[in-house]
């Protein structure tokens, strides 16, 4: 009878032993599987924050080579302003030339077909000059055009430049969030370096 308790008593402590390894291993179990789905969620965030990112840089990427684009169009308008406004001027200084050159050869006053001629290549220069102006003016507007394109582009560059340091720099934050929670940036500091 004694032997069968002795027997009994071994059992149990047997059976409490095998109890405390399955306890152990299930609670062990449980905090794996826990951190697996922590670190699965730190990997869907971090995912997410690259693709934001991403797609953010793509579309100012985008809005920048319009931009250079519409400086390349307006460079062309403008080159071919000055063009007109070139050949007007050239076209002007011809007429003047003329028309003093007829100033000298007809100085008589009794030619009425002169003065008529005369009156003619006035009114010739005069639309002449007021082309020209208006060409000036078309000119200036689009040189003030491709000036704020310019300025426009060059800022939205900056804006992009700023944009991907701080892209960069939250990335870098989040990743260090969480792969080390609760870790003071010198420690992050230490740890990533």
């Amino acid at each position: 009878m004694s032997r069968l308790r002795e027997e009994n008593r071994k059992i149990h402590s047997d059976y409490d032993e095998l109890q405390l390894r399955f306890d152990e291993e299930v609670y062990h179990g449980g905090s794996w599987k826990r951190e697996k789905d922590r670190l699965e969620t730190k990997i869907v965030d971090l995912t997410k924050a690259y693709e934001t990112s991403t797609a953010t840089q793509s579309d100012q990427q985008a809005q920048i080579v319009a931009l250079h684009s519409q400086v390349r169009e307006l460079r062309g308008v403008l080159n071919d302003a000055e063009a007109d406004r070139a050949m007007l001027q050239k076209a002007r200084r011809s007429l003047q030339a003329e028309l003093e050159g007829i100033k000298l050869d007809h100085a008589d006053a009794t030619k009425m077909t002169s003065d008529r001629e005369l009156q003619k290549l006035q009114l010739e220069k005069q639309d002449l000059e007021r082309s020209l102006e208006e060409q000036e003016d078309r000119v200036a507007m689009t040189f003030e055009r491709m000036k704020k394109a310019e300025t426009h582009a060059a800022e939205s560059q900056l804006e992009l430049d700023q944009i991907r340091r701080e892209n960069t720099e939250l990335e870098r934050k989040n990743v260090s969030n969480k792969l080390f929670p609760g870790a003071s940036p010198q420690n992050m500091l230490s740890f990533i370096g």
